[in-house]
């Protein structure tokens, strides 16, 4: 005899658990693992610990390299870091500045002076911290802070007076990188720019650059009223005005040893505060925790596409350019004390500041830039400069006393 549909329901009921007939039964032990918050914990947890363990792995592959070869290692990353900056000729050699330059020689005389004040400004700053500690003052931040210190002490320790690279590139700029530590890079353009700029005097024959898909070399022949006839270097002969043609000009930014001393002591607080390794810390973090959000969320639909696009975005002007911006503002005071105690006058860093910012043609919003506004910093300055001054005259002081 056929089962009536509520006795086929009751049947089906009893079978897995959820019928009348058993209600109080428990569930099948694999109905738990259906959850679908369980699964995108899991799913989460799996994720961020693969994105940490893809980083260690980087890392440990690092460090077999450079303990392999050494030499070859940072030859290699140098030569691979100066090609993505356009420091290569058209045959792919490296343009580095000659030995007998003027712009090498000036980082010969400054930086072994620098060096030596940023071992004594680390040792100063960690016996600061220590003598908080043996008091039972010390926060949290600073015993975190006291082993960036010490990780500094051994860099700077083994950082020649010879650990510089001067590159012919034509923008005014020096930096240190994480990836080759000891060593810091510097710019032909700290010391002068060669760029285009609008002519003050023209006359027949000068040699000038006009506006023509771009700014193409040419000689002026001929002149009627407010407009130039020029020969383009295919003996092409246009017409111009003032105002699409510009003449070759080079322009000093570097004028003495303490200007030097100011971009140099800048980045070798960097390299005090570790800022480097910070940096890549923090850029790990943000791509974790972008691959545990997408892992969490509903993996389908046009919000999570969205969300896609813009992690990088977010996790950019959210994190990383914010945090970028305050090392700037914490290298630009240490820099000033390196300064002092190498004896470069602080008094003149906020002059050569205004200085180098009109050498930089980055216009770009204080929100979607690496680096604060140059107000910002001309302030942060000031309000760090006594300090400076005073470290300063002690060193002043010493010296006459020797």
């Amino acid at each position: 005899m056929p089962l009536a549909p509520a006795a086929l329901r009751g049947l089906r009921g009893i079978v897995i658990g959820t019928g009348s007939a058993n209600s109080g039964a428990r569930r099948p032990i694999w109905e738990f693992w259906n959850n679908r918050w369980l699964r995108r914990a899991l799913r989460a947890s799996r994720i961020g610990a693969l994105s940490v363990s893809i980083f260690g792995v980087g890392y440990t592959t690092g460090v077999s390299d450079v303990l392999a070869d050494p030499q070859d290692f940072r030859q290699k990353k140098a030569t691979a870091l100066l090609k993505s900056m356009n420091a290569t000729d058209a045959e792919g050699h490296v343009r580095l500045c000659e030995d007998h330059s003027e712009e090498v020689k000036a980082v010969k005389r400054v930086l072994p002076r620098l060096l030596r004040a940023a071992r004594a400004q680390v040792d100063a700053l960690a016996e600061e911290i220590f003598q908080a500690i043996q008091q039972g003052e010390a926060t949290r931040s600073q015993e975190k802070d006291l082993e960036t210190l010490q990780r500094a002490q051994k860099r700077l320790q083994g950082w020649s007076d010879h650990g510089f690279l001067v590159v012919d590139v034509n923008t005014p700029n020096a930096f240190v990188t994480p990836m080759l530590p000891r060593m810091v890079f510097v710019h032909r353009g700290i010391f002068w720019v060669d760029g285009l700029a609008r002519p003050e005097g023209l006359q027949v024959g000068k040699e000038v650059y006009v506006r023509r898909d771009g700014w193409q070399r040419a000689k002026l022949v001929s002149q009627h009223q407010d407009q130039w006839a020029a020969i383009l270097g295919d003996s092409e002969t246009v017409t111009v005005g003032p105002e699409d043609m510009r003449v070759r000009e080079r322009r000093q930014l570097v004028e003495n040893d303490e200007q030097l001393a100011m971009l140099l002591g800048h980045e070798l607080a960097h390299a005090v505060h570790d800022h480097g390794y910070e940096s890549l810390g923090i850029w790990t973090t943000a791509y974790s925790l972008e691959l545990v959000l997408l892992s969490i969320l509903d993996p389908s639909g046009m919000f999570i596409f969205l969300l896609e696009l813009a992690a990088g975005a977010i996790a950019r002007y959210a994190f990383v350019l914010p945090l970028g911006r305050c090392d700037e503002m914490e290298a630009d005071a240490t820099g000033l004390q390196i300064c002092a105690r190498a004896g470069y006058d602080p008094r003149l860093a906020t002059e050569f500041m205004e200085r180098f910012a009109s050498f930089q043609d980055d216009r770009s919003p204080t929100w979607a830039s690496t680096h604060p506004s140059t107000e910002g910093r001309i302030k942060a300055l000031k309000d760090a400069e006594a300090d400076a001054i005073k470290c300063f005259q002690e060193h002043q002081a010493a010296r006459r006393w020797l």
